[in-house]
């Protein structure tokens, strides 16, 4: 649901712009300036990927490493957010033929799913079987955010000039999870011969909002008196911080759903392996069964990186 109001609302930005100020370009006056643009950012939530590290870790731990004598594979393909498709409008007000203001409204989102599996056994007089299989483990995120800004721009020929500039705002973000596992093992020996099969759906999201600022770098390049195209660069700073949500989970062979709600954070759960211990930074709003002691500490959105856009503008 948080997805598809996400995208609802970038389509809306884009169409308010289209419909409504496009045509108006025609006879106004050249003070004002609406763009509209979109593009690829490249984001690095850490966090929020520890939770496919976390999955990781654990199978290296639980499955892999029990199994290290065994033939077989796992792929371990979880996913991670490294980018978000952004999509903006943007109200301009020209002081001078160099100095502007702005006004921007953007919307940000991506999302990331994958089905892999992993199978391992075992042949003598006894034969196993284990397999473990995600369909499908998935991480999103989206947003939106509103921005002022101030811009400087550099005439470099008579329709080309190069702008810098820097806005700072408010955002605010949605992420989820879901992790949908079963594990089946079968043993078979000459006298026995059974089945297991374990699984379950792990769901979680969180949402927070912060402050963010930009610093950009663009080129600008006009196609005719009113409109032209920009290409635009940027560095966003965004970490939100006290990210609220909810989880919830089923079992299979347990009935009913297991639901709780909290402020998101970083657990540390230290596993006993063969060659000693071993940590795991497991993020979560989940806090049953843990002690104080186990939180690590906050959980942190972080949504800063470049970007790259490209862009349409027209004056007014």
């Amino acid at each position: 649901m948080k997805k598809n109001a996400s995208i609802k609302f970038m389509v809306v930005v884009w169409l308010v712009g289209i419909l409504f100020f496009l045509p108006s370009f025609i006879t106004a006056e050249e003070r004002f300036q609406i763009e509209l643009y979109g593009g690829i950012s490249f984001v690095n939530p850490k966090d929020f990927n520890l939770l496919s590290n976390a999955e990781q870790q654990y199978n290296d731990i639980y499955f892999i490493e029990r199994l290290r004598n065994y033939n077989g594979y796992f792929m371990n393909d979880f996913p991670e957010i490294r980018e978000a498709i952004p999509a903006g409008l943007r109200f301009r007000y020209h002081l001078s033929k160099k100095l502007s203001f702005s006004l921007a409204v953007e919307g940000f989102i991506q999302k990331k799913k994958q089905t892999f599996e992993g199978s391992f056994y075992y042949s003598t007089t006894v034969s196993e079987n284990h397999t473990k299989r995600y369909d499908p483990y998935r991480l999103s995120l989206s947003g939106y955010a509103a921005l002022g800004g101030i811009h400087y721009r550099m005439p470099v020929g008579s329709k080309t000039d190069i702008e810098v500039g820097v806005a700072a705002g408010w955002a605010k973000a949605d992420f989820d999870f879901a992790s949908n596992w079963t594990y089946r093992a079968s043993y078979q020996a000459t006298s026995i011969s059974y089945d297991s099969v374990d699984g379950g759906i792990l769901e979680g999201d969180g949402s927070g909002s912060g402050f963010m600022a930009q610093a950009m770098l663009r080129l600008n390049r006009m196609l005719g008196r009113r409109i032209g195209f920009f290409v635009e660069t940027a560095y966003s700073y965004c970490r939100m911080k006290s990210i609220e949500g909810n989880g919830r989970e089923t079992r299979t062979g347990i009935p009913g759903e297991t639901t709780w709600e909290g402020t998101w954070g970083i657990k540390r759960e230290e596993i006993r392996v063969l060659w000693g211990n071993k940590n795991v930074l497991v993020p979560t709003n989940y806090w049953g069964g843990w002690t104080s002691s186990q939180r690590e500490r906050d959980f942190v959105l972080d949504l800063s990186g470049f970007r790259l856009v490209l862009g349409i503008c027209f004056k007014l």
